[in-house]
């Protein structure tokens, strides 16, 4: 009986309702519509009007932005600019003069072509756009306003080329207003963006400000030594600096650019920049051939840096996957995976191969074994070949075998002592095994397992300063750059961070820079310990008890003692004859010396 009536109630109400109209939509809302797969964030509109510029032939760009684009974006260029005629045109959805007919879309030369851009931004901001043709003696500006997107002419007087102003960007649609990050997480991804259109267009100088300060210029760079050097203000002079260059073609397919070299690795998937036909791509095809061919080449958890342009002929590419033309798709994927693939593989083994090459002579074998072998920053062995202040020639004569053969003498009291240091470990004279130290005090020796001692300190100290919810910090000289898994964080993790005693910036997309860490934090291998820790906890949404056990729990994987610390006037604050590390040296092992 209840099913019955619930089915009688089901047909009065749908006899009952009224056929919804069907209606066209008005402009504004159609390309607000739009605006939401073409314009995600004041980075995207800055991507979308430097794609203009480029294609309108454009040499320099200025780029100028307020409070990370949300107030103003401004782009400034000398291209072909636009007639007075075309202008209103100009700011309507569907018009472009790049493509005509349907049989264009399976050859796109030019970044952009869909012809939504302009509109769609014009109808989530304020926008102004002003341009004067070479052909023309005064400029025209236009401005879209009211809900039919009329557009007002008016005249003014400005150079050659164009100029495009976005004000107030969602200030008319609030929902899409509130997912804005902060000023800073908004400009680093404006920043990238320049980044990027900077490698892929290198004849085009560009200049970026933000609130008024310049923030970076990058000039034109119209040879191979210029593109050089403009990828490595970009990328950084240390990749450049080492970087295997690519040059190599086969059939329809070109690919240039730079790698890194085995030695040269990161420990995440940033300053990789794929380029196809000049457009700037991320392509899991070509992303995964790279991965492949630097496969088993590096330690576990790296990553290679790159920035390579892959050219083929238009027709085998599709650019019409996606609104914000990241994504292509070609005709024949595998042959350009594997391609890519073998090109940058046999690039990096070079290297290898000499090392077996029978025409070496001794020098250039020596060459490439520190090539491929680099010494570690930090040592903590004697180095007779390193001409510093304390360097004397007696230490060429025999002085680093003797003090090899008494730090052997020393590991002996060591095992003694009840310690069994890990083998195959660099030796000094007092620290063995870069955890045993063996020294006197108060006419009694000593041998004290220096790792566990200060790791568990450190445990112990941040353990009391986390419970007393005030961590003590310390600036780092120099700032650690980290990667992370996603392309913003959460300011709820930041919060994280800073309880943890450890303040952090977000600089770019996927980036963090490390400015202060806990005061108690002595001979850790801050950078990687931390690196490590941060993928699992972004990851895993840890918060603050669970990232802090993490932590504490690989704190000894990254025992970094420094070599030219006074090991006893570090020791004396500190209750350093705890017996779990400490142990005292006998008379009857000391006579075994």
């Amino acid at each position: 009986m209840l099913i019955a009536k619930h089915a009688a109630d089901c047909m009065l109400n749908s006899s009952s309702t009224v056929t919804h109209t069907i209606r066209k939509l008005s402009s504004l809302v159609a390309n607000q519509i739009a605006a939401g797969e073409v314009v995600e964030r004041p980075a995207s509109v800055v991507k979308e009007l430097l794609e203009n510029s480029i294609d309108a032939g454009a040499s320099r760009i200025q780029v100028d932005v307020e409070r990370g684009g949300t107030r103003l974006i401004r782009i400034t260029d000398d291209g072909c600019g636009i007639s007075r005629e075309q202008l209103e045109l100009a700011l309507s959805r569907h018009a472009t003069s790049k493509i005509e007919h349907s049989d264009d879309l399976k050859a796109i030369h030019t970044l952009g072509f869909r012809g939504e851009a302009l509109a769609s931004i014009s109808s989530v901001s304020r926008l102004t756009l002003s341009s004067k043709p070479d052909t023309q003696e005064m400029g025209w500006s236009a401005m879209a306003e009211g809900l039919d997107m009329q557009v007002q002419l008016q005249p003014t007087s400005i150079p050659n080329g164009t100029i495009v102003e976005v004000k107030d960007l969602f200030f008319n649609t609030p929902a899409r207003q509130k997912f804005l990050r902060a000023e800073r997480t908004e400009y680093v991804h404006i920043e990238e963006t320049i980044k990027r259109v900077a490698l892929a267009s290198p004849q085009v100088a560009i200049t970026l400000k933000h609130n008024g300060k310049v923030t970076k210029r990058i000039p034109a760079a119209v040879n191979l030594e210029q593109q050089k050097q403009r990828i490595g203000s970009i990328v950084g002079n240390q990749f450049i600096r080492h970087a295997l260059r690519l040059d190599c073609g086969f059939e329809h397919l070109q690919l240039q650019g730079w790698i890194s070299p085995l030695h040269q690795h990161q420990n995440s998937s940033m300053s990789q920049y794929v380029f196809v036909n000049g457009r700037a791509v991320k392509d899991r095809t070509l992303n995964h051939a790279i991965r492949q061919a630097y496969h088993q080449l590096l330690p576990a958890g790296r990553a290679p840096t790159y920035v390579l342009y892959l050219t083929l002929d238009a027709e085998k590419v599709d650019v019409n996957v996606h609104p914000t033309k990241h994504e292509v798709r070609f005709s024949d994927a595998r042959m350009v995976h594997d391609f890519i693939e073998k090109m940058v593989r046999q690039c990096v083994s070079e290297k290898h191969k000499l090392l077996t090459s029978e025409a070496l002579n001794e020098q250039s074998y020596e060459d490439i074994e520190r090539y491929i072998f680099p010494a570690p920053e930090t040592s903590l062995t004697s180095n007779a070949n390193i001409q510093d202040e304390y360097y004397h020639p007696r230490l060429k004569a025999g002085v680093i075998h003797q003090i090899n053969e008494r730090s052997a003498q020393y590991s002996s009291v060591a095992s003694s002592a009840g310690y069994k240091p890990s083998s195959g470990s660099q030796t000094g004279t007092l620290l063995i095994d870069d955890r045993m130290l063996l020294f006197t005090h108060e006419k009694q020796a000593y041998c004290l397992d220096l790792k566990g001692f200060v790791c568990q300190w450190i445990t112990d100290y941040l353990t009391k300063q986390w419970q007393q919810a005030s961590v003590k910090q310390k600036p780092l000289l120099i700032p650690a750059r980290l990667g992370m898994p996603i392309d913003d964080i959460e300011q709820s993790q930041i919060d994280v961070f800073q309880q943890l005693g450890f303040e952090i910036t977000q600089t770019s997309p996927k980036t963090l820079a490390l400015r202060r860490i806990p005061s108690c934090i002595e001979h850790i291998d801050v950078g990687h310990w931390l690196q490590q820790s941060i993928y699992t906890f972004i990851d895993k949404q840890f918060g603050f008890e669970q990232w802090q056990d993490t932590l504490l729990a690989s704190l000894e994987n990254y025992w970094q003692p420094e070599s030219k610390t006074q090991w006893h006037n570090w020791l004396q604050p500190l209750n350093w004859k705890d017996s779990r590390f400490c142990k005292v040296l006998s008379a009857e092992i000391l006579s075994k010396l």
